[in-house]
């Protein structure tokens, strides 16, 4: 596998302040060297011809004992540009070259493990950096990008050194770093976007430009970025405008100033400053016509001309749809349009009442109530009207059938009829008569009568809803007005039974006996 030269750091070609040199001594021209050994042989012409021989030879012999070695080792690992030695001297003739140790293959298997962990390591943190720089971190990554980028110049110059193992520890911790800049990304683009909103709403459009583009960079595909750029696009104008409305608007020249703001409105629509002059100068135009719409109408309504009235107030509301002064001029003007004829149909209803002619009263009302359903005397009388047509119907109930008088729970009600009714019949003649009838029903339902019963001690007698009296002759029971069922039995007899109605002024003696055999 041939060697590779490490790819240095991004940040070493940025600047050269930034750059860490390959080597720190420098490199001698291959032309000097070759200088530098022959001024050293013709500066030496005294040298003897046998004492070069014996170097020749000694350096042959060496060369020969290291060659299969460097030849084995050199295969393995070739060497590169990099292995260059920091610095190369003249030879010294004089003395005897000294031949380089070879390392122990232990050691040499070490060193390559820990240069191929550091080149992983490498090749990995220059992927991250890629993307992270497509992504243009940067310019948004902050200090994260800058301690980022100081790690990997320091893993660079001790790969460099040949330093392997402190550099892959160095290239790892750059891509941790990495790593935790690009899972920030998401907040990045949000903060870009907030950013650039902000830069928006203030009229900045470079800026906003600048910070949707980064935006962009991140997520290619954010609708907010690329609605904000085309947004920033046209910020300059928009704000040109903006400030020619407002100067239009300080010297009050209102139709100028609507005229900018609307065509800023146009331009960028999302413009809050935009909308809110657009809307600010509208609402100032209109004011003025506003006020005279209005003043107008009430004076028509005053001198009781709802026609023109009511035109003005609809003029006025077109000016101002939700205005509520308009919609109680209006009422005004609707509710003064129909007096008259609320006062006519209270007049009947009120004449409805003397009579107690209740149903008219309640059309009256109800008719009213069409017309304006707040209106405080047609909810009272309706309410009234339907409270004296229901009573007046219970008590007509009784009067045409007062025996359902006899049940207890009737006879209840009916008192309880009196009772709410006293109040509303004191101003109501004809309700008050009929009171009083069905107040003499209840009195006489409520008075007990003595009934006799007769038998001949032999049959056994029984009352319905008053229980079983057994056998006698006579029995005086104290029972209330009514209708009862009277049933006598014997054994050997057939039964009788007797459906009597007892009333005041009727005969009260009844007779019980079974006389019929089976």
């Amino acid at each position: 596998m041939p060697r590779q030269t490490p790819p240095f750091s991004k940040s070493s070609q940025l600047s050269e302040q930034d750059r860490v040199s390959p080597i720190e001594e420098p490199i001698i021209a291959p032309e000097k060297v070759f200088r530098i050994e022959r001024a050293g042989r013709d500066s030496n012409p005294k040298t003897s011809y046998a004492f070069k021989v014996t170097i020749l030879l000694f350096l042959f012999t060496g060369l020969l004992a290291g060659g299969g070695f460097l030849m084995h080792y050199l295969s393995k690992h070739p060497i590169g540009i990099e292995d260059a030695p920091k610095k190369i001297l003249p030879p010294k003739l004089e003395s005897k070259p000294e031949l380089p140790t070879p390392p122990k293959p232990e050691d040499a298997i070490v060193i390559e493990m820990a240069k191929k962990s550091a080149e992983q390591n490498m090749e990995d943190f220059i992927g991250a950096r890629e993307s992270l720089d497509a992504l243009g971190a940067a310019r948004w990554g902050g200090t994260f990008y800058g301690q980022m980028e100081e790690i990997s110049r320091q893993a660079d110059a001790l790969y460099l050194k040949k330093e392997y193992g402190p550099a892959s520890q160095k290239y790892q911790n750059a891509l941790s770093v990495a790593k935790k800049l690009s899972s920030e990304s998401a907040n990045a683009l949000e903060r870009l976007l907030e950013e650039g909103n902000q830069a928006l709403g203030e009229g900045k459009g470079k800026h906003a430009r600048a910070r949707f583009s980064l935006a962009l960079m991140i997520d290619p595909a954010s609708r907010g970025a690329k609605k904000g750029l085309a947004r920033a696009e046209k910020a300059e104008a928009v704000a040109r405008l903006l400030s020619s409305g407002q100067k239009n608007e300080n010297l009050n020249n209102l139709p100028f100033a609507f005229t900018d703001y609307q065509q800023a409105r146009k331009l960028d629509p999302e413009s809050v400053q935009a909308q809110q002059a657009y809307e600010r100068v509208k609402e100032l135009i209109s004011e003025d016509e506003f006020r005279n719409l209005m003043s107008s109408g009430l004076t028509a309504l005053h001198r009781n001309d709802f026609d023109a009235a009511k035109a003005s107030f609809v003029k006025a509301r077109g000016l101002r749809p939700a205005s509520q002064e308009v919609r109680d001029a209006l009422g005004q003007v609707d509710q003064a349009r129909r007096l008259s004829r609320m006062k006519r149909h209270r007049e009947e209803a009120l004449d409805a009442e003397r009579s107690e002619d209740w149903d008219r009263a309640l059309a009256a009302y109800t008719a009213a109530l069409e017309i304006d359903p707040r209106l405080r005397f047609a909810v009272q009388g309706k309410e009234h009207s339907l409270e004296m047509i229901e009573i007046s119907k219970r008590i007509a109930i009784y009067l045409e059938k007062p025996e359902i008088l006899e049940s207890d729970k009737s006879l209840e009600k009916a008192v309880k009829l009196l009772s709410e009714a006293e109040k509303k019949a004191l101003k109501a003649p004809q309700l008050k008569a009929r009171l009083e009838t069905l107040r003499h029903l209840v009195q006489t339902a409520q008075t007990p009568l003595t009934i006799t019963l007769e038998s001949d001690n032999l049959t056994r007698v029984t009352v319905y809803r008053v229980g079983r009296l057994g056998t006698f002759v006579k029995n005086n029971l104290t029972l209330r007005p009514g209708t009862y069922t009277i049933v006598g039995t014997r054994n050997g007899y057939k039964d009788v039974r007797q459906r009597v109605m007892f009333k005041p002024g009727q005969p009260l003696r009844v007779t019980v006996i079974c006389r019929e055999k089976i």
